[in-house]
């Protein structure tokens, strides 16, 4: 009797020996694939939130956002269609059309409630225009415009929001009027709702303010040879004070924080 009672510990030993084999590659299975969910689990996603972009990107942009105001792109005055036919800015502004150089010396007010559709993008415009014409000898001469204008631009990816103020003072500098001085400021503000996640530099520009002094454009070739632009700017993350001196031949250099940058003024990059 205590023969048999001796030989069943060893028994239940070797049983438990073998049942250890079977099962710890099982459970070393199961312990890596938790650990490797744990560590899934707790690694950081990639940050979404845009990065802060540099005084050079963002002196491409200002001097950029600068010319295409000037060109109407925003809405309101094209100043490169010259003073002979004040056209309205035909980009993203309220509607074409022609004021008379006939109003020589007198006030002209333009209300503006303006839609239409570009494919899968909404375009309103709204807001006055007002121009006073400046008359030599019967001849157009230059003339003052002032604009306010707010567009709303829909698309299923974004919304944009400008709104520009701009006041300008126009003259003729040569007889074949392909010349014009231009002085004035421009209030220009953005807003743009992304209705997706992006993983890029922001150099959008939410708020501007730009003052003109003796600007020479050159209409045939639609560039501005010469004159200044302070301004002063922001966006998400920056904030930028400096001035504009344009060069002829679409160059300017953007002058910031005692830093010059040399720029295309019709891409914005450095050159």
């Amino acid at each position: 009797m205590s023969k048999k009672m001796e030989q069943k510990p060893g028994k239940r030993q070797n049983a438990v020996k073998i049942y250890m084999k079977l099962i710890l590659p099982i459970v070393f299975c199961i312990v890596m694939v938790y650990s490797s969910c744990r560590k899934s689990e707790n690694t950081a996603t990639p940050s979404t939130s845009s990065k802060p972009a540099s005084n050079a990107a963002l002196s491409g942009q200002v001097a950029v956002n600068l010319a295409k105001s000037l060109a109407g792109h925003f809405g309101g005055v094209n100043l490169m269609d010259g003073v002979d036919s004040v056209s309205v800015a035909d980009h993203d502004g309220p509607h074409h059309g022609y004021f008379s150089s006939a109003l020589c010396g007198f006030f002209t007010d333009s209300l503006v409630n303006y839609s239409h559709k570009e494919g899968d993008t909404l375009c309103h415009t709204g807001g006055n225009l007002t121009f006073y014409f400046d008359c030599k000898d019967g001849k157009p001469a230059g003339y003052t415009a002032y604009d306010s204008l707010n567009t709303v631009r829909t698309d299923p990816k974004h919304v944009y929001q400008y709104t520009v103020k701009q006041y300008y003072t126009i003259k003729c500098l040569d007889d074949k009027h392909l010349f014009v001085g231009v002085n004035g400021d421009i209030y220009f503000y953005n807003s743009t709702t992304t209705f997706c996640s992006c993983h890029s530099t922001d150099t959008d520009i939410e708020n501007a303010n730009y003052v003109l002094k003796d600007l020479t454009v050159d209409l045939c070739h639609k560039d501005i040879l010469s004159g200044t632009a302070t301004f002063k700017a922001y966006g998400e993350g920056w904030y930028l004070t400096g001035t504009i001196t344009f060069l002829g031949n679409h160059k300017a250099d953007v002058f910031i924080n005692g830093n010059v940058y040399h720029i295309n003024v019709l891409t914005g990059e450095l050159c």
